[in-house]
């Protein structure tokens, strides 16, 4: 149900209060209902947009290129999944390695994150096959749910699920052990909340940012020797190369894997490609997914065979000659790229405020020489396979190749700042995601992350909260 009345809020006793009403906040709200445990999701933005949203979600950025935070952040109820565009992946169980939670047994909740997400497999589930020596072939599935949409009837509708629009967290109080009470403000009032465990799941900036201010106000509420803030992640985003192939040649490869049918499965025909650990291993390289998505001749704008003759005359040729249909495709290539934990990529707070008063966000963000290499290697190995197999031919920008001047899309999966770990000078959060030497704050979201991986975080992210819930049932 929707309490809109300030009394009631502080008259209610809530076992469990959470900050944050997206992906994360959500899915554990979900589950704590099925265990029967009431909840709060309180939410400082209204159901959809509203004037002035953006004073709050402003930022500085310093280091290579960023988003505008403003664009990249929402302020309402559903939080990102309002921009998020559906795509769903999992890590690879060799990058969790270094993650204190088990691999295995967070994918335990894999058929019920697959349920909230409404991930309706058709055809096949998350895959990783053979693709070449260098490479394999993974897919990606699709959700349509867009949380605000797909929950408010069922959480208004809820027993045991409680939202309160329009409340924004002011601050933490307690000490290093417990929180006791948080301050937060609704329609111009400032009230206190308590609850018996308090799950702060308000985005990957955001969470960091309440921390600092918090600990700004209160030194001793957490350890000074956590790194929050510290180890910020995002995926890179960008369009290194575009080339031709024989669409014959490609499908025929595909075939000899059975993979074939796999390029009709979504509505455009594309492949999806990562580079496997031993090859990453070997050079020295991060992750990365490699996106091809082959053009419809139809609405082609800037014609590359127009310009193969002076790259690959012979295949250009060849092609032509032997082929009586139209063999060849353009394509574009995408690379969505891990970004690794540095210590220097950090969120902490800025001398601007918001209309409350809050310091915003400040964010050091710069990617390194091995992100560069990563692309360049990916592509150069990709584009001697295609020659190998006589698939097709590879371009690849200057910017990327001679790794200078690059330039990528960025902003949109913010993860780290609040790591999972054991180590709590390198961590934030531990193993079931609770604030170091606290005893009842924990953090929900891909601030947790202490790896980015390539893949799409909101699967991820689904999963962990998940597990978060089952734990809360477990301890209450």
């Amino acid at each position: 149900m929707i309490v809109d009345n300030i009394l009631e809020l502080e008259r209610e006793k809530f076992p469990v209060i959470i900050i944050g009403s997206g992906p994360a906040g959500i899915s554990a709200a979900l589950k704590l209902g099925e265990h029967k445990i009431n909840c709060l999701i309180i939410e400082s933005g209204h159901l959809d947009d509203y004037e002035d949203s953006d004073k709050f979600l402003m930022g500085d950025t310093v280091g290579d290129e960023y988003a505008d935070l403003s664009t990249v952040r929402v302020k309402k109820f559903g939080g990102s999944s309002s921009l998020w565009g559906g795509y769903c992946n999992k890590f690879e169980k060799k990058e969790f390695e270094s993650w204190p939670i088990n691999f295995d047994e967070l994918h335990n909740y894999d058929s019920q994150a697959k349920k909230i997400l409404d991930l309706k497999f058709y055809h096949t589930d998350f895959y990783k096959k053979n693709f070449s020596e260098d490479f394999n072939q993974f897919n990606i599935r699709f959700s349509q749910v867009k949380f605000k949409d797909f929950y408010l009837k069922k959480i208004t509708e809820s027993k045991y699920i409680s939202l309160s629009l329009n409340t924004t967290l002011i601050k933490f109080s307690g000490n290093k052990n417990r929180i006791s009470e948080i301050l937060c403000k609704k329609n111009e009032s400032f009230f206190n909340l308590k609850a018996k465990y308090f799950i702060l799941a308000s985005g990957g900036i955001e969470n960091s940012r309440l921390l600092l201010w918090s600990k700004e106000k209160d030194p001793s509420l957490f350890d000074k020797r956590l790194p929050i803030g510290k180890y910020y992640m995002d995926h890179p985003w960008h369009m290194p190369a575009e080339g031709f192939l024989s669409y014959n040649n490609l499908i025929k490869h595909l075939g000899k894997n059975n993979f074939s049918r796999e390029l009709y499965i979504d509505c455009l025909p594309r492949l999806y490609l990562s580079m496997k650990e031993s090859t990453k291993n070997e050079n020295g390289l991060l992750g990365a997914g490699i996106y091809l998505r082959i053009k419809n001749p139809e609405h082609q704008e800037d014609n590359i065979l127009k310009k193969a003759l002076c790259i690959a005359p012979n295949f250009i040729k060849n092609k032509i000659d032997t082929n009586k249909k139209n063999d060849l495709y353009e394509f574009g290539l995408n690379l969505h790229q891990e970004q690794e934990p540095d210590i220097d990529n950090r969120i902490s707070l800025s001398e601007k405020r918001d209309p409350f008063g809050i310091p915003l966000v400040k964010i050091n963000w710069k990617m390194s020489s091995k992100l560069k290499k990563t692309a360049k290697q990916n592509l150069i190995e990709l584009g001697n396979f295609f020659i190998s197999k006589d698939i097709g031919r590879i371009s690849i920008k200057d910017e990327v190749f001679y790794e200078e001047g690059f330039k990528v899309m960025s902003g949109a999966h913010q993860m780290g700042g609040t790591c999972a770990g054991q180590d709590f000078t390198k961590s934030v959060v531990d193993k079931d995601l609770k604030v170091h030497f606290s005893k009842n704050l924990f953090i929900a979201g891909s601030s947790v992350f202490p790896t980015s991986g390539s893949c799409h975080p909101t699967y991820t992210i689904v999963l962990l909260s998940l597990r978060l819930a089952d734990h809360i049932n477990k301890i209450i």
